[in-house]
């Protein structure tokens, strides 16, 4: 090893200052390349690679506050609505119902019929349903019935309506709707 050495020495000995320099420069661009091809191109790469998995990171979080900030409203309109919702079967949604119908002005010869739809099986939240027939009724009242019913202490949700005119005359009205209460179980 020594003796390859020496020999090398003699050879650059042999050579001018401006060859030197040429071969000093060009194993600085080996090194160069070395350097760069070793360290510093994996490097960059890798820094592309976390820029855009930052930008992934960034986007998530922000869709993520968006999402955290959309449940807040949620469960601040789910306390709302769970006020309305009676416990248990406290309320006799046909006699809250006819009792809405004489607040809007209807009698009991236009309220044709009150008739109670089967349950719903959900377990939390259980649904209770009634179809309400009015027969001769004014769009007022009818009106007035919607609101009533709108405006109930309870949450009452009008899950149908259809409204047909009575015969020639277009003022006198035949409504058929159905209306839901919930309850907690």
């Amino acid at each position: 090893m020594t003796e390859l050495i020496e020999k090398l020495r003699a050879q650059i000995r042999r050579l001018s200052p401006r060859e030197r320099w040429l071969i000093v420069l060009g194993l600085c661009m080996v090194g160069w390349f070395i350097v760069r091809g070793v360290w510093v191109q994996p490097l960059q790469e890798r820094s592309k690679l976390l820029s855009v998995e930052i930008e992934t990171l960034q986007e998530q979080s922000l869709r993520a506050l968006r999402v955290a900030s959309d449940l807040r409203r949620l469960q601040g309109e789910l306390v709302q609505v769970e006020k309305l919702i009676t416990p248990g079967k406290q309320t006799d949604l046909l006699t809250l119902l006819e009792a809405l119908s004489t607040q809007a002005g209807l009698n009991q010869e236009q309220i044709d019929s009150v008739t109670p739809k089967p349950a719903s099986d959900n377990p939390q939240y259980p649904e209770r349903r009634v179809e309400v027939r009015l027969k001769g009724a004014t769009l007022k009242q009818v009106v007035k019935l919607l609101h009533e019913i709108e405006n109930a202490r309870l949450y009452l949700i009008v899950r149908s309506l259809r409204i047909t005119t009575r015969g020639k005359k277009a003022q006198i009205l035949d409504v058929s709707f159905s209306v839901s209460s919930f309850e907690r179980a």
